[in-house]
């Protein structure tokens, strides 16, 4: 069975050690997991256009001046997301509920302490995190996980 694949671009807001974080409501098969704001790249959007719309859209915060870090595929057993990440520290605005999800400044490590967050969560890991704030650092990492989030397989390099 071939596998769907979806293009999308998540974006990373971190002020000193937090991060603008998602918690999806009831009524989405993600319900209550946490995520980063981002989601896929519509026809004709460039990946950082998609980035700063996601992150409106579910967060109400404007953002700018994105620098593009990498990509994260994430392979589940039915399909693969291959995500365009970007970090800003420049935005307006504060995290506001959305009809689909709640968002809110998290402290990294409280955010790991939570029973369900998505896999891509990982870039946050303090190891990985390193090569996300960096300046001229870019990444791809590759992640194998089930349909519960599990990371089976996680390949990482840097340039």
């Amino acid at each position: 069975m071939e596998k769907t694949i979806r293009k999308a671009a998540k974006c990373f807001l971190i002020q000193e050690d937090k991060v603008v974080a998602i918690c999806y409501k009831s009524g989405n098969k993600k319900e209550g997991y946490y995520d980063i704001p981002g989601g896929k790249i519509e026809e004709g959007e460039t990946a950082e256009q998609a980035a700063i719309r996601e992150m409106k859209e579910e967060t109400g915060i404007e953002v700018n001046d994105l620098e593009r870090k990498g990509n994260l595929i994430i392979e589940y057993p039915t399909r693969k997301l291959i995500f365009d990440i970007f970090i800003t520290h420049t935005y307006q605005g504060e995290p506001k509920e959305t009809a689909d999800n709640f968002s809110t400044w998290i402290a990294i490590e409280q955010l790991f302490q939570k029973e369900k967050i998505l896999a891509g969560m990982v870039l946050l890991n303090r190891f990985f995190r390193k090569s996300l704030l960096a300046k001229n650092t870019n990444f791809k990492m590759k992640l194998v996980v089930d349909e519960q989030e599990n990371i089976l397989e996680l390949n990482y390099e840097t340039d």
